[in-house]
């Protein structure tokens, strides 16, 4: 048994500390996950306090058939979809200015990045939202087609598809070559 397994057994034992663990050890990934889909602080935030009250009220019925972090991010997935179904409108990237080039390169480099980045992020941002959330954790996250099979609750197969046909939004709208 490992140690959210543990976790998981004791807050249903009525350890109300051990969910408080839970919390602490996936604040940060959760958080950096919902940024990644919602393009700011603000709504991550919002979003990964979300994503914890959630997880509090469903924890009891958590039936174990996966890890609990796949779980925790399958319920921030569906946060940050149902988030964005309700906002209906296109996301900002404040994280431009996190990714923008070391301060030794020139002003011009700087600005042709952040530029760069922007038109990234917004094709990104431009993708349905099972294929975003698809590639912002096969590309940002690093997590295998199978691990991502998990999370949104859907077989390996349809995930590379979901991949395969985002990479060829991006590359086309990027002005990339299309690859076949």
């Amino acid at each position: 048994m490992d140690e959210d397994e543990r976790l998981v057994r004791a807050f249903r034992g009525g350890e109300e500390s051990a969910f408080a663990a839970l919390v602490i050890k996936y604040r940060e990934p959760v958080y950096r996950f919902v940024r990644r889909m919602t393009g700011n602080h603000e709504d991550a935030s919002d979003l990964t306090q979300e994503v914890f009250v959630r997880a509090y009220r469903s924890l009891r019925q958590f039936q174990g058939r996966c890890r609990f972090k796949t779980w925790l991010l399958r319920i921030a997935t569906n946060a940050c979809l149902d988030h964005r179904a309700r906002r209906r409108e296109p996301l900002t990237l404040e994280a431009v200015e996190e990714l923008a080039a070391p301060p030794e390169h020139g002003p011009e480099v700087v600005a042709e990045l952040r530029e760069r980045w922007q038109e990234v992020w917004e094709a990104v941002q431009a993708l349905p939202g099972r294929q975003r959330a698809a590639v912002v954790l096969r590309l940002y996250g690093g997590y295998t087609y199978g691990e991502i099979a998990e999370i949104l609750d859907c077989s390996e197969g349809t995930v590379k598809a979901s991949v395969f046909a985002a990479l060829r939004k991006l590359r086309a709208r990027l002005g990339a070559p299309v690859k076949d």
